[in-house]
Order: structure tokens, then C-alpha cells, then sequence
């Protein structure tokens, strides 16, 4: 009986310890020598996954250069993701010298031409700014109101935004509550927030 109860114990005890092992290996593993590797062999993903490692410092040093050349590599290599994220890096001034609104532009706009909702949103923004390109308020509206008649919650909300003020179009408020009705099907937060507040006024109005 005493040898079963010190078998017993032991193979709980092996047990034990191969279970702590295998969580300390989950929990410590580090996934940015095999995605280096993957990367340096010219996978856009990969080299995509280096620049957000880079970017938010996660199993690595977080450095911007660094971060903003896997961005470069990666977009010059077809990646979306990463053409988004460069503009991005490139309207914060953040592994370069300076903020530069031409290339801010020129990624956002080569992103846009893939359909990607993201990449339009932000180009429309350009235009309605001015941000590396000649400012055009109809212009910007023209892209964002595409991109949500193609049903992107953001652009819907924008849009709606945009007739609501009438910036680039007409004031429209009755358009303006049909695109934050349209965002908010979606579950677009903003968009629930503002057709709040409209029906609040609507209400004070009334009184």
C-alpha cells in the first residue's frame, strides 16, 4: 500500500511539473526569430508582423525606424496592412525625420485603389484636409460617401457627418440621419452617440 500511495505520489508530482513546463513554454514563447526568418525570405505578412513587433515593442525593442522600414518592405511587397500602417507612420512623423502628408497620401491613395475601407477613409480625409494633396472638400465627400454606399460603418458615419455640416455636398440633415441610421445597423458606436444626441435635440425642439 505505502509503495502504490509513493507511486502515485510521484507520477502526480512528474505530472505536476511537465504541466508547469508546458505553461512556461506557452507563456514564454517568442515568435519574432521565426517571423524574422519568414520575413527576411520576403513574405509580406511576415514582413508586415515585424513592423507591428517593431511598432508596439512586443518581444522586441520597440524602435519606429525599424518598424517603419518593415512597413516600407512589406508595402512595396503588396501588403495592405502595411501600406495603412506606413501613411500612417508617415502622417505622425513617427522612424522618419518629420511628418511627410506626400507620402502620407501617396500610401493611403495606392491602398485605396485595392478597395481596402480603411485606406479609403483616411484618403478622403486627405482631400477634405488637404493633407498631401491640393485640399477638395467635394472630392473627399465623393470618396467617403462611396466607400459607405458600399456599406463601411466608419464611412457611413463620416458621411453622415458631412451632410449633416454640409461640407463637400448640400447640408442634408435628413441624409445625415439616414447614414448614422445605416452605421449604427452596424453597430458603429459613433454613430448610435449621434443619433442620440439629434433625437435629444429633436425633443427639445418639440417642448
Amino acid at each position: 500500500m505505502e509503495q502504490l500511495i509513493e507511486t502515485r505520489t510521484g507520477l502526480a508530482i512528474i505530472f505536476i511539473l511537465a504541466l508547469a513546463l508546458f505553461f512556461l513554454r506557452k507563456h514564454s514563447y517568442n515568435p519574432f526569430k521565426k517571423t524574422l526568418e519568414k520575413a527576411s525570405a520576403g513574405d509580406p505578412q511576415a514582413q508586415f508582423e515585424m513592423g507591428r513587433l517593431y511598432y508596439r515593442g512586443k518581444h522586441v525593442a520597440q524602435d519606429f525606424v525599424q518598424a517603419l522600414n518593415w512597413f516600407d518592405t512589406a508595402a512595396k511587397n503588396g501588403s495592405v496592412p502595411a501600406m495603412n500602417a506606413l501613411a500612417g507612420m508617415y502622417h505622425a512623423g513617427q522612424g522618419c525625420e518629420e511628418p511627410n502628408p506626400q507620402k502620407t497620401f501617396s500610401w493611403y491613395q495606392t491602398a485605396a485603389h485595392t478597395g481596402d475601407f480603411e485606406a479609403r477613409v483616411n484618403l478622403a480625409v486627405c482631400y477634405l484636409n488637404g493633407i498631401g494633396t491640393e485640399k477638395n472638400e467635394a472630392k473627399g465627400f465623393e470618396v467617403m460617401k462611396a466607400a459607405a454606399d458600399e456599406k463601411s460603418p466608419i464611412a457611413q458615419t463620416l458621411t453622415a457627418d458631412l451632410y449633416e455640416r454640409g461640407l463637400g455636398t448640400e447640408k442634408n440633415e435628413k441624409l445625415a440621419l439616414h447614414y448614422y441610421f445605416l452605421a449604427s445597423k452596424q453597430g458603429e458606436p459613433m454613430a448610435k452617440r449621434k443619433i442620440k444626441k439629434l433625437q435629444e435635440e429633436a425633443m427639445r425642439q418639440l417642448k
